[in-house]
């Protein structure tokens, strides 16, 4: 559902308290950035300015024609050969897709600062392996999913201390997903290969149809759900959360 627009803009919402609580600054890189939506945010909403980074052809195609005019760079190549130095490295539902999450994040250390609370992460990534594996997870090439023990101890072994985690899906878009997973017949995952999966993950429609979501994010009740889910977003009984690290 990372692709679904209600929950993608109220998870903007999120990352936007965590830019103010914790002083985030430009520039950023936003690694694995698919389509180039959360580029896109940081370019219109706060004037910052970065790379957008992804593997994928198809997704980095995608972002050139969203970020055009933003003043964004958008740079197809894997983590392993990313060069620069930034001040935030925004890395969103990446992390799971990668067989060496650990490796991948010590990379990610390179490009920040090398003084403890000059740089930060701001990372999203599916929670709760025990609860919320379902067949979406297996459709979208994720390798796992993290508990916030999990988070910490990866973020400090690479070299990173966290501030603070929200899930950003309880109850509301938990229980559409709970739905969704259980009333649609499981799909077949875009190939066998779950490294090309995951390529794929960012150009696909949720719920399978993109007329049936533009439906549903045109009903006028986001706002009001936005407000409900802010109550819950400390307890992480959902699906996926945002957290926010900075250097050690």
């Amino acid at each position: 559902m990372t692709n679904f627009a209600p929950m993608r803009n109220y998870t903007f919402g999120l990352a936007d308290e965590f830019i103010e609580q914790h002083g985030l600054r430009p520039p950023f890189i936003d690694i694995g950035c698919g389509q180039g939506d959360f580029s896109r945010h940081l370019a219109t909403r706060h004037g910052w300015t970065g790379v957008a980074a992804d593997s994928s052809p198809g997704a980095a195609s995608a972002a050139r024609a969203k970020l055009s005019g933003t003043g964004v760079q958008v740079d197809e190549r894997p983590i392993e050969t990313l060069e620069g130095m930034f001040n935030t490295v925004v890395l969103s539902t990446v992390i799971e897709h990668i067989r060496e999450d650990d490796v991948a994040l010590g990379q990610i250390r390179a490009l920040l600062p090398a003084a403890p609370g000059a740089g930060h992460l701001l990372m999203s990534m599916p929670t709760n392996p025990e609860r919320e594996w379902r067949w979406d997870d297996d459709f979208y090439g994720h390798y796992r999913r993290y508990t916030r023990d999990d988070v910490d101890s990866l973020l400090q072994g690479a070299g990173f201390r966290l501030l603070d985690m929200w899930d950003y899906t309880f109850p509301v878009f938990w229980a559409m997903r709970r739905v969704y997973t259980r009333v649609l017949p499981a799909k077949t995952p875009p190939s066998e290969v779950k490294e090309a999966s995951s390529a794929e993950s960012s150009l696909l429609n949720p719920w399978g149809e993109g007329r049936q979501s533009k439906l549903i994010d045109k009903i006028p009740v986001w706002g009001a759900v936005g407000a409900v889910q802010r109550r819950y977003r400390a307890g992480g009984r959902g699906f996926e959360a945002i957290a926010v690290a900075t250097t050690a």
